[in-house]
């Protein structure tokens, strides 16, 4: 069995996968009591924040993680401290605070930037496109993989970048050689990488083709109008029992003020989203869902509302 060589000490075994993952979903379940509980009070005030809510909620769990783990908590946050394990480095030291910091940091920045409202143009083949792609699905795909077949240190990326690991606390085992991490994953990391690197390309690829035709000049008439923090505009279609497809052209705005009863307003922006599709002869049906909610990361809370319009009814 694996273990992690200590200095005056006996050894102490490397955390096994359900044990790390019980002790996240434990601390995860924690984070979002917080969470939910400060989006009872402030609902309005993280609603109109819109995405930067998640700043807040990256505040609490880059504070929560980096202070627990580093020397400052004993290298145990509470699902750790309960299922008896803990963070040290590669000579069994506890992690200064600032280590700390910085391995939550490459942990969960990934997460937080994921679904950023940046806008197509700048999500697609721009430089800024190409890092996000970079740190949010390389990172993302780095971390699971790590996670799910690093099997000799258990050591995920975050782990690798300050040097740290996962270990038992709750027992000692056998003195063993030390684990050392088979440099195979590397090359795979590394090829994550380049395939994260590829998704704006072909983003900007997928929005030239027929099927998203139009798309991005709705998406920025959407954009621009009042109470519109974000929107989201998609071609879809559905067919029930075998019979005829019904396409639609269908939008998710997400809004700074509760108007998510307000109907007059879906069907202007309905209205403008037919007038300025090029292909609305194509589409049966106009979808419209207004959005009014938080999502800080840790939690979230919406209050949504559906509208639909028949073609003809728009133009």
């Amino acid at each position: 069995m694996d273990a992690l060589h200590t200095e005056g000490g006996s050894d102490r075994e490397i955390a096994g996968f359900w044990r790390r993952l019980g002790a996240f979903a434990i601390d995860s379940i924690l984070l979002g009591i917080v969470g939910w509980i400060l989006g009872a009070l402030l609902f309005d005030t993280f609603a109109r924040m819109g995405a930067y809510a998640k700043l807040i909620g990256f505040a609490i769990a880059l504070a929560y993680f980096g202070i627990c783990n580093s020397r400052i908590g004993g290298g145990q946050t509470l699902g750790k401290r309960w299922l008896g394990v803990r963070v040290v480095d590669a000579h069994d030291q506890l992690l200064s605070l600032p280590r700390s910091v910085l391995r939550y940091a490459v942990l969960g920045i990934p997460f937080f930037a994921n679904g950023l409202p940046l806008g197509p143009k700048l999500a697609m083949s721009t430089p800024l496109g190409y890092l996000l792609a970079l740190v949010v699905f390389g990172g993302m795909f780095a971390i699971i993989y790590l996670y799910l077949f690093n099997r000799r240190t258990r050591q995920s990326l975050h782990d690798l970048v300050v040097g740290s690991y996962v270990e038992r606390f709750d027992r000692a085992a056998q003195p063993v050689p030390f684990p050392v991490m088979w440099r195979g994953h590397i090359v795979v990391v590394a090829l994550l990488a380049v395939i994260a690197l590829s998704a704006p390309a072909v983003a900007s690829r997928f929005a030239q083709t027929t099927t998203f035709a139009g798309i991005l000049p709705l998406y920025h008439t959407l954009s621009t109008q009042p109470h519109v923090m974000t929107a989201q505009v998609v071609r879809g279609w559905s067919s029930f029992n075998g019979g005829k497809a019904t396409h639609s052209l269908q939008s998710s705005l997400w809004l700074d003020a509760p108007l998510t009863d307000d109907g007059d307003m879906a069907k202007r922006i309905a209205q403008q989203m037919a007038k300025a599709d090029p292909n609305i002869a194509n589409e049966d049906v106009v979808a419209v869902t207004l959005v009014y909610g938080y999502d800080m990361g840790i939690a979230s809370g919406w209050k949504k509302h559906g509208y639909s319009f028949k073609r003809d009814e728009l133009l």
